[in-house]
């Protein structure tokens, strides 16, 4: 039996959340990160599912199979995430509840039986390193986790990779982080697909790196979730559908 590690990467396409909102009428899903590992000292294998066309459902249904496909053909004891139950866990939840109101799928029966052993290392993380938290936080970010922890988690720069000089202007910051998905890259991605040039130079690239950054999510949490404890850890950071929403 093995651990799969899961997060996912959104987009606000539509309308930018309200600061600290966590509402999932402002996201959708642009990208999943998978690891899996059968045992936990063996490093993982991991893949990156991006979405395949627009913001319609027909492309979210897509990935949910793609996804459960994965996850299914892997002998899965436990699933681990970074502050899933706050984000990764109440989303897929929300958009697979969605999507059955309205087809014959059962997305949301089946996001709760990949979730049902599910342990948020950033609870423990908290918990281990909480004299590093700042008074308005509540978890820590997970570089920051892994610079505790002495785990060697890559961030992924700008400057490795060859775009045209104007390409990312909008971006402030030289390491790629989450909320530039949300706010630039993952819609960028998508016209690119939508716009069928997806063989350019720069698509390419912004692939490339996109792939990068996803599996540096997941490619480590494994150890950082041994590093806290380990198994030993489960049952205090569990957080199963139920305690998500």
């Amino acid at each position: 039996m093995g651990t799969l590690v899961l997060d996912i990467e959104t987009a606000s396409p539509f309308e930018e959340p309200p600061e600290n909102s966590n509402d999932t009428k402002y996201y959708e899903w642009f990208a999943v990160s998978l690891a899996y590992a059968d045992e936990l000292t063996t490093t993982p294998e991991t893949e990156v599912l991006f979405r395949r066309g627009g913001w319609d459902d027909s492309h979210t249904v897509d990935l949910y199979q793609r996804m459960f496909n994965w996850c299914d053909q892997r002998d899965v004891e436990r699933l681990l995430t970074y502050n899933g139950a706050w984000f990764d866990g109440k989303h897929l939840l929300n958009w697979a509840s969605d999507i059955d109101d309205t087809t014959d799928h059962t997305f949301r029966e089946q996001t709760e039986v990949l979730f049902e052993n599910h342990i948020d290392v950033a609870l423990a993380a908290a918990d281990e390193y909480a004299d590093e938290l700042w008074d308005d936080q509540h978890i820590l970010p997970d570089w920051k986790a892994y610079n505790l922890a002495e785990i060697n988690n890559d961030g992924v720069w700008y400057d490795d990779y060859d775009f045209p000089d104007t390409y990312l202007s909008e971006i402030d910051g030289s390491a790629v982080q989450g909320k530039h998905i949300g706010q630039v890259l993952g819609e960028r991605y998508i016209n690119n697909v939508k716009a069928g040039i997806e063989a350019t130079s720069v698509h390419r690239e912004l692939t490339r790196m996109l792939e990068d950054y996803c599996r540096s999510d997941v490619a480590d949490l494994i150890e950082l979730y041994t590093t806290l404890g380990g198994p030993v850890i489960d049952d205090t950071y569990r957080r199963t559908p139920k305690q998500i929403i």
